[in-house]
């Protein structure tokens, strides 16, 4: 969890700061940040809302640091955004065989 300490360190904070601002103790932070303890969902969305970032930011499983709400474009709806997601989840293969689809579906 070190993208909790890289955030913490970026807002100039302490971690006596951030455990009394979260009613945490400064402990739970270290242990956090040590990786010595995952924190749970709770105190995730805690995290995640304090720093204005996203929950698999500070899982360290994305490397932006953004709010959820910002990750996804402004100019395409929810149900797009999601087949973008399922296509981004397949294989560069797969993926171009759903290319190579919609460009004949386009063609049409």
């Amino acid at each position: 969890m070190n993208n909790i300490k890289n955030l913490r360190n970026k807002k100039n904070l302490l971690q006596q700061k951030v455990a009394l601002d979260l009613n945490l103790t400064q402990e739970a932070i270290s242990s956090y940040e040590t990786e010595r303890v995952i924190p749970n969902a709770e105190i995730l969305i805690k995290l995640a809302d304090y720093f204005n970032t996203n929950i698999d930011y500070l899982l360290c499983r994305t490397k932006y640091d953004l709010p959820i709400e910002s990750i996804k474009p402004t100019n395409i709806n929810d149900k797009q955004f999601q087949l973008l997601t399922k296509i981004n989840k397949l294989s560069a293969v797969d993926q171009a065989k759903v290319e190579a689809y919609i460009d004949g579906l386009n063609s049409k």
